[in-house]
């Protein structure tokens, strides 16, 4: 059959259905007009008032279907779609024969017309300002929506994993048991949004701005976080395993039972933040500053602590077993009750140091802190161990310091004198390395 022959059939299909819908609202309307006058004894001004609300209410019905297929039309225009199925978006579709008549024609047009709005949906959003907007549970996976403004949206359950949210402003916005995985949000504004319960694993948050956000119950797993700032943010029992935090901003966070096993957190900013009974075993904080934080039985086994400034830090209780904590600032940390078996103590600073019994720590390293913080100072040091310990501005006078090492060990403004069993090149060593002797 041509195109020709089918076209003339849906025409004469057409013109006969509208001339018996045409035929049947005139006989109801007659019908209509003969009850109104059988109810009002023919009375003409009882009549009157009955046909003129009937019209009225015919009016007002009209009004409000014209005025709702006005918005729809210029909804659909707004993002470019043309209601009318055109052969490129209609060429694969199949038809069969028992389906050629208006009703499921309708229906496979509004079909065709949903993937179409939202293929459209997914290309124009970036064009708008969604600001405030609900999209709550939409679907927007792998779109793209570069710079896009969606603060203070609600996207609470929504599924945007793999799209490209790349310095979209996101603040204020609610994305709460949202799925974000693998979903780029590299220098994105999330200023004190709702991601609590997010889905973040693998995602790309370079450089984002997560201030005050609520990442509570939150997984980063595996997520990209360089230069990130969370400072004050909100992250208790969240999930950073194996995600890359370097160089990120997380001063003041509240992080309780984090974890953060095997996590990059090198030259991180973890000063004043509440991470106790966090997991960071096998974590690689060199170069962190964690000054003041709040680390009480946090976990921390076999963690590199290489050159981390770890002032006035609490790890009451926490384990640091096996960790390195090599030139770390250990000065005024309360290590009441940790466990630091194991650990390595090489050229770390424990002035100030609290510990008590309960503090598990190898006896070189204990031997160093009672000579740095004289507590039953020692005049017997004979053999002792000093090799790579910082005993800077340790007080060793009067002291048998036979066969002892002191080999790389840090000696600046150390008082020695009247020593036994100091030999002469040791002492000369020693006064090279930055050692005070006053017997001379």
């Amino acid at each position: 059959m041509t195109i020709a022959n089918r076209k003339k059939i849906n025409f004469s299909r057409k013109a006969k259905s509208k001339l018996i819908l045409t035929v049947l609202q005139m006989t109801l309307v007659s019908l209509g007009f003969l009850v109104m006058l059988l109810i009002t004894n023919g009375e003409p001004w009882i009549f009157v008032i009955f046909l003129s609300f009937i019209l009225a209410s015919f009016f007002v019905v009209f009004n409000q279907k014209t005025l709702l297929n006005n918005s729809t039309e210029k909804i659909l225009k707004y993002f470019g779609i043309n209601l009318l199925v055109n052969n490129s978006n209609g060429k694969n579709l199949k038809i069969k024969p028992n389906q050629e008549n208006d009703v499921n024609q309708n229906i496979l047009q509004k079909k065709i017309n949903q993937e179409i709005i939202q293929k459209k949906i997914n290309q124009e959003i970036i064009r708008q300002d969604l600001n405030t907007a609900s999209l709550i549970l939409a679907n927007l996976s792998h779109a793209e929506l570069v710079g896009v403004n969606l603060s203070n949206a609600y996207l609470n359950g929504a599924n945007l994993s793999g799209a490209n949210l790349s310095e979209a402003n996101l603040n204020y916005a609610n994305l709460s048991d949202a799925n974000l995985r693998g979903t780029n949000l590299a220098s994105v504004q999330l200023v004190s949004t709702n991601l609590s319960s997010v889905q973040l694993i693998g995602a790309d948050l370079s450089n984002a701005n997560l201030e005050h956000t609520n990442l509570s119950s939150a997984d980063l797993s595996n997520a990209e976080l360089v230069g990130v700032n969370l400072s004050s943010a909100n992250l208790s029992d969240a999930r950073f395993m194996s995600a890359n935090l370097t160089k990120a901003n997380l001063s003041g966070v509240y992080l309780w039972n984090g974890n953060l096993n095997n996590a990059q957190l090198m030259n991180t900013d973890l000063s004043n933040a509440y991470m106790s009974c966090a997991k960071l075993n096998h974590a690689n904080l060199s170069c962190a500053i964690l000054k003041n934080a709040q680390l009480s039985g946090a976990k921390l086994r076999n963690a590199n602590l290489k050159n981390a400034n770890l002032y006035g830090t609490q790890l009451v209780g926490a384990r640091l077993d096996y960790a390195n904590l090599e030139n770390a600032n250990l000065e005024g940390v309360n290590l009441e009750g940790a466990d630091l078996r194991g650990a390595n103590l090489s050229g770390a600073n424990l002035k100030s140091v609290k510990i008590n019994q309960a503090t598990k720590l190898d006896y070189k390293w204990r031997l160093v802190w009672e000579i740095l913080n004289h507590k039953n100072k020692h005049t017997d040091l004979r053999n002792a161990d000093f090799e790579d310990a910082n005993l800077q501005g340790a007080d060793l006078r009067n002291t048998d310091l036979s066969n002892v090492k002191f080999t790389r060990a840090k000696v600046d403004n150390a008082l020695f004198g009247y020593n036994q069993g100091l030999s002469l090149e040791m002492k000369l060593e020693l006064k090279l390395r930055g050692a005070v002797f006053e017997d001379e």
